[in-house]
């Protein structure tokens, strides 16, 4: 976590992963609104923060479409995008929201299994909707509204929320939500090898 005050800029370490260095981040924030700001490359948060990123990454969708106007003169017919938080998911999405004919597949971390009870991180497919770090999405959470554990093979695939800005696409009918699991994950990855 970086924090910057005037022109000195802190760097506090955080243990306990990405999840952990979102929440310190965001208390520093909050702790010195009038000194400080905050900066995050993930679309999770309260606005602007997660349509800042979102347009930060929307050179990955802009680029799709150029390239495929250029290979073959139209629009793919589907776009297929991990999900962990949203960011390269949205930056890839956002450029094809109003192609109707673009289906966008969003594939989210199934942890070490399918089923509802072992750890995952599909928040889309398996989360409710609550509230995390300032905004409103799908979110892992348990019966009493507490941050559930999360697993997934892949680095930064395993944090408990996601973008609200994707979870209004889902709620919308706009994007298609699965998941792949660990093994699932790392047969893909050899069998191409």
């Amino acid at each position: 976590m970086v924090v910057n005050f005037g022109h000195n800029y802190l760097v506090n370490p955080v243990d306990g992963g990405f999840q952990a260095a979102v929440s310190e981040s965001t208390r520093e924030w909050i702790e010195k609104l009038q000194t400080g700001y905050y900066l995050a490359g993930t679309a999770v948060g309260p606005h602007p923060i997660p349509t800042m990123v979102r347009e930060f990454n929307s050179v990955i969708g802009k680029e799709t479409r150029k390239q495929a106007m250029e290979k073959w003169g139209g629009t793919p017919d589907v776009l297929v995008a991990c999900v962990g938080t949203g960011c390269n998911a949205l930056g890839l999405f956002h450029e094809f929201i109003d192609d109707k004919n673009v289906r966008m597949i969003g594939v989210e971390g199934g942890g070490v299994g399918g089923n509802t009870g072992e750890l995952h991180s599909a928040s889309l497919v398996r989360g409710e909707v609550g509230v995390y770090h300032g905004a409103m999405c799908y979110l892992l959470q348990d019966g009493d509204g507490q941050i559930s554990k999360t697993q997934s093979v892949a680095s930064g695939l395993e944090f408990p929320g996601v973008s609200p800005e994707l979870s209004f696409l889902k709620d919308a009918g706009r994007i298609e939500c699965y998941t792949v699991n660990d093994q699932e994950a790392l047969d893909g990855k050899h069998s191409h090898i």
